[in-house]
C-alpha cells in the first residue's frame, strides 16, 4: 500500500466539475451519492466520504490551458484500511494517460 490516508486530504485535480460528475459513478460503485451543489456524499458501509469541489481555475503551460479543482475528502467513520481501498480505486479511475 502507498502513504497513509489522513481522515481529511485536499489536493488539486486536473478536471472541472462536469468531468468529475461525469466520472464519479464509476470510481464508486457499487457505493451511491448525493449531490449538493459542490459537495458529494458518498454512503459507505463504514460511514461516508464527503467531497467538496472548490471552485476550477486554470494552470497554464505556455500556450497551454488546463482547468485545475481543488477537491476535498472528509473520510467519516472509515478506517486506514477503508480510506485507502477507496482512494486506490477513485485513483485509478480518475488517472489519466501519461507515463
Amino acid at each position: 500500500m502507498g502513504k497513509t490516508v489522513p481522515v481529511h486530504l485536499r489536493r488539486d485535480m486536473g478536471l472541472t466539475l462536469a468531468d468529475f460528475t461525469r466520472s464519479l459513478p464509476g470510481a464508486i460503485e457499487p457505493l451511491t451519492y448525493r449531490t449538493e451543489g459542490r459537495v458529494f456524499t458518498i454512503e459507505h458501509p463504514a460511514g461516508s466520504i464527503v467531497i467538496t469541489l472548490g471552485e476550477t481555475g486554470e494552470r497554464r503551460i505556455a500556450s497551454l490551458s488546463l482547468p485545475v479543482t481543488p477537491v476535498e475528502f472528509q473520510f467519516n467513520g472509515l478506517d486506514e484500511t477503508d480510506r485507502q481501498r477507496f482512494m486506490d480505486r477513485f485513483d485509478r479511475y480518475f488517472q489519466r494517460g501519461g507515463g
